[in-house]
């Protein structure tokens, strides 16, 4: 059997009814997988045996000034506001930025690509 407890509104109770769900059934028959982008916790209360541990990285924003027309279109996508467009001069918020790459996507002039950030130097807002 597999259940699965969808995305939802942070602070709603999903993690600690996964958790629950999976300490309530019999050891060696549960498989747990948190699979939060930005915070996975669940281990903060299973207190597991980590095997091994595997660095990754989140894809932020970077502007060639040299194509971009700053027409505004890369700050308008995203609701985190992670890229601002003032007069001639594009800013960019990698902690804000989600890694969806929308903004390099809608981008007319291709002026937008990515380099990786490690997750672990993100700053992640806990509320």
């Amino acid at each position: 059997m597999i259940i699965s407890i969808p995305i939802g509104k942070g602070k709603t109770g999903k993690t600690t009814i996964a958790v629950n769900l999976a300490l309530s059934l019999p050891k060696r028959t549960v498989q747990l997988i948190d699979c939060d982008v930005e915070e996975p916790n669940s281990h903060l209360f299973l207190n597991p045996a980590i095997q091994q541990v595997t660095s990754i990285g989140i894809p932020v924003p970077r502007i060639d000034e040299s194509k971009c027309t700053y027409c505004g279109k890369c700050a308008k996508v995203w609701e985190y506001h992670a890229i601002a467009v003032i007069l001639k001069t594009v800013l960019v918020f990698d902690e804000l930025c989600h890694g969806c790459r929308a903004c390099s996507y809608l981008c007319p002039e291709k002026a937008i690509f990515e380099t990786e950030i490690p997750m672990d130097r993100q700053i992640v807002n806990p509320n």
